[in-house]
């Protein structure tokens, strides 16, 4: 995968950026702009001399590595690289930003440390220093997975503050009348189809389609959202609501590919089981994509309640799209909580996916 430098279109479009006010943290008020880039994009900071070194091109495979379940290959994030002594004005405004510090009078450790908005509204600051190279290899080989979680979360909530702000109306009260809880998903969704338990709504595209599923299930214990009950249940029921072009067609779980599974923690609930991987067409039809669902627990009503994002684009980028419904799986809540608040998604912990 190609590094791009920064193009002196984009130079242009950072200096046209208009300016928001914001509060600073002594409270008073500063000129801040609006973080920069396209989902995805990051900018990565360090000395020239590491550019195309062991440990610049170990960043660049973490950071790079394709995005998992997808049908096609598309990098997890897309890097800009500058030296530590460019990295100042329009070029501090990237909405992910790495900064790698090698100093081995400085440093006895690799450490790393992340904060938000230093520079802009709606970016994150990664800053991993170390006293070399090598020992940031090792460190990246060893929390790798840490560090793209970080990138990753906050690419969801800024997708997250999307979904708060514009959001199918239709959506969200169609999911409170049936289930009692809400959700915000991207205001295109509209068309709907109702079965027992079960919503299925669409922003009916032929190209470029992205669909939400709630549906529920009774819980007895742990075991009910597995990754192999949550598998089950989900052929189970889309086969049983959802047909294709062909008779006997549904959208089925691609069991030939990779499937992810982890433990999403937000706040004091009960973790949320969540699957990614292939959907696919039975009977024919040739149709298919990404899908990713969470399955929440409601110990009291005894209930998993499954609400899912899957997309079609063929011959597309789908990254965008699935990041986007991804996002929108976390604003779904109990309808006592009334506004969906992005921030939940900066707090979230994962167990280890697999």
């Amino acid at each position: 995968m190609k590094r791009w430098p920064l193009t002196l279109t984009l130079l242009l479009s950072l200096a046209l950026l208009p300016l928001t006010s914001c509060k600073s943290k002594s409270g008073g008020s500063v000129l801040q702009q609006n973080s920069t880039g396209k989902p995805g994009e990051l900018m990565l900071v360090m000395n020239k001399e590491y550019f195309e070194s062991p440990m610049g091109l170990a960043l660049y495979d973490l950071l790079e590595d394709d995005a998992p379940s997808l049908p096609q290959s598309e990098p997890s994030l897309r890097i800009s690289r500058i030296p530590t002594q460019s990295f100042t004005g329009f070029m501090q405004l990237v909405r992910n930003v790495l900064i790698v510090d090698v100093d081995a009078e400085r440093y006895t450790q690799t450490a790393l440390k992340y904060s938000y908005d230093d520079w802009a509204k709606g970016q994150i600051v990664l800053r991993i220093t170390s006293p070399s190279p090598d020992s940031v290899i090792n460190y990246t080989k060893r929390d790798g997975e840490a560090i793209m979680n970080l990138f990753l979360r906050h690419e969801l909530f800024l997708f997250g503050e999307l979904l708060s702000k514009q959001y199918s109306q239709q959506a969200l009260e169609k999911t409170d009348s049936l289930f009692g809880y809400r959700v915000n998903v991207p205001e295109d969704i509209r068309s709907s189809k109702v079965g027992q338990d079960f919503l299925w709504m669409s922003n009916a595209s032929m190209r470029s389609r992205h669909d939400l599923l709630v549906y529920s299930y009774p819980y007895d214990s742990d075991k009910d959202i597995s990754l192999d009950a949550i598998v089950t249940k989900r052929d189970s029921v889309l086969r049983m609501n959802i047909s294709g072009e062909f008779e006997g067609s549904y959208p089925c779980t691609e069991q030939n590919y990779g499937l992810l599974y982890r433990r999403v923690q937000l706040g004091d609930s009960k973790a949320r089981a969540e699957v990614r991987g292939l959907w696919k067409m039975t009977g024919g039809a040739m149709m298919g994509g990404p899908f990713v669902c969470q399955a929440v627990v409601d110990e009291q009503a005894g209930k998993v309640y499954v609400v899912e994002g899957f997309v079609y684009r063929p011959n597309e980028d789908k990254l965008h799209l699935i990041r986007m419904m991804e996002a929108a799986l976390y604003s779904f809540r109990p309808r006592s909580v009334k506004d969906f608040d992005p921030k939940s998604i900066l707090s979230a912990k994962f167990t280890k996916g697999f």
